[in-house]
């Protein structure tokens, strides 16, 4: 007669695997995930309209940006980051990125200050520029911007000081 382990070492495996298991106790619940989280893409602004705010003459571009409510700007965060691709490399280096407001110094004729803000009101981001003399040639098209949203829910202290390095580590943001 001839023995066949096959089926016996099947049948031990088996109720091995159904007897050895149970139910345990659950776990603690892990850190809070970026499931909320809202980036948009980068975007160039295509065209700057002028204004004037406060006798400062200006530049602002609008974003139409639908996951800004009143509710995430009530309780929650907005960071706009900026990638100023136009400037000379030795004043703003290329593709470093930075949270708004930036201010850019350099000399042109005198020291001259530009400034880049952002406004978040519900459906929209204003982009807007303005330099401390009320001089400008052109805006370059090159410059990029993006925003990202957290919501009220969770962890935002200390957000609107971190670097965008910091923020996009944190909630895994791509490039």
């Amino acid at each position: 007669m001839k023995f066949c382990a096959t089926p016996l070492l099947l049948c031990i495996i088996l109720s091995l695997a159904v007897f050895s298991c149970k139910k345990g106790d659950t776990g603690p619940d892990g850190p809070p995930g970026t499931a909320n989280v809202i980036y948009s893409a980068w975007f160039t602004p295509d065209k700057y309209i002028k204004d004037t705010v406060f006798g400062v003459w200006g530049f602002k571009y609008n974003k139409a940006a639908p996951e800004i409510t009143q509710r995430i700007l009530d309780s929650g965060v907005v960071l706009t980051f900026g990638r100023l691709s136009g400037y000379n490399p030795s004043i703003w280096p290329d593709n470093q990125v930075s949270q708004l407001p930036i201010s850019v110094n350099y000399i042109s004729g005198g020291q001259q200050e530009d400034v880049w803000s952002a406004y978040a009101s519900p459906g929209n981001l204003r982009i807007r520029f303005t330099n401390d003399h009320n001089y400008w040639t052109t805006i370059a098209n090159a410059h990029s911007f993006r925003y990202v949203i957290v919501p009220g829910g969770k962890a935002i202290a200390g957000l609107p000081d971190k670097s965008y390095r910091e923020i996009s580590n944190l909630y895994h943001l791509p490039n």
